[in-house]
């Protein structure tokens, strides 16, 4: 089984170098990798040059801003009989693509599959969400896992299915378009599972950034995330409750020793309002 792999990237080198050495030590060795460069210059010309000879890569650049735009490009050439969105910071454990390949050749009735996202170094969550069980992906499980890089489906939903541009890093919406494609994936007829003993590794956010950069950049997903809320038509209670939530765990995670992540939920809480009443001004809604 043929998995296409599109990967946009911007202003990083060795993460990318890290994702591409990953690839090579993989057991399952029927895939490409389409590369969509949105760097201004030639970085990253001498490493595709280099790893083009160990395996299948395409090498799109794409000047426009928008991480969303960018995939969309990238799903474009997809080949394989599966893809996913691996983010230019993560990397393959040898037998995921095998793993990804065993699922969806072992059941033709699932369209998509979820898997978990572990820290670099330790074996746990690397967006410290809290573990979820095993089982079918509905909307209120998808908004718990579907973060894009854990997200794998079968090429008939690359044909169906594109980001949506207007959300997204690159935009004044800057996350939730993994939700957001998640959830047009699911009313396009996708049946999704999601397994957390499938797993890639990914930096946890809060090790990487400094304060005021994790601020903005959970402020930023958060006003996606408030209007992919208004783009689904959440129910009141439900988006008062998703406004709520990250200000009823700010001292719960003082508490826990996780001061750095706490202080970043007041604006995930701004920032989900802010979406949510931008959508609602900006956009027909989506019955889910």
């Amino acid at each position: 089984m043929r998995i296409s792999l599109v990967l946009s990237t911007k202003n990083r080198v060795q993460e990318v170098r890290d994702f591409l050495e990953s690839l090579t030590v993989q057991t399952h060795k029927d895939f490409e990798l389409i590369l969509v460069d949105q760097n201004s210059d030639n970085r990253l010309e001498d490493m595709i040059n280099l790893y083009r000879d160990k395996f299948s890569l395409l090498h799109i650049k794409y000047s426009e801003l928008g991480l969303s735009r960018a995939r969309n490009q990238g799903l474009k050439k997809v080949q394989g009989e599966v893809f996913g969105f691996p983010d230019d910071d993560c990397v393959y454990p040898p037998h995921f693509l095998a793993q990804i390949s065993d699922f969806f050749e072992g059941d033709s009735d699932w369209g998509g599959l979820i898997i978990n996202v572990f820290d670099l170094e330790e074996d746990q969550e690397a967006m410290l969400f809290s573990p979820e069980p095993p089982g079918i992906v509905d909307y209120e499980k998808g908004w718990m896992v579907g973060m894009t890089a854990a997200l794998f489906f079968r090429r008939q939903f690359a044909e169906k299915v594109q980001f949506d541009e207007n959300i997204g890093p690159g935009t004044p919406w800057g996350g939730a378009e993994d939700v957001d494609y998640l959830y047009a994936c699911l009313d396009a007829g996708a049946k999704t599972y999601f397994d957390p003993n499938i797993i890639i590794r990914h930096p946890t956010p809060y090790k990487i950034y400094s304060i005021p950069q994790s601020i903005r950049r959970e402020y930023n997903h958060g006003r996606g995330a408030g209007f992919v809320m208004g783009k689904y038509n959440f129910p009141l209670a439900k988006v008062i409750d998703l406004i709520m939530i990250p200000l009823v765990f700010f001292f719960p995670a003082i508490f826990r020793g996780q001061g750095r992540a706490a202080l970043c939920f007041p604006g995930i809480s701004l920032g989900r309002l802010q979406g949510y009443l931008g959508h609602r001004r900006e956009r027909p809604k989506v019955s889910v």
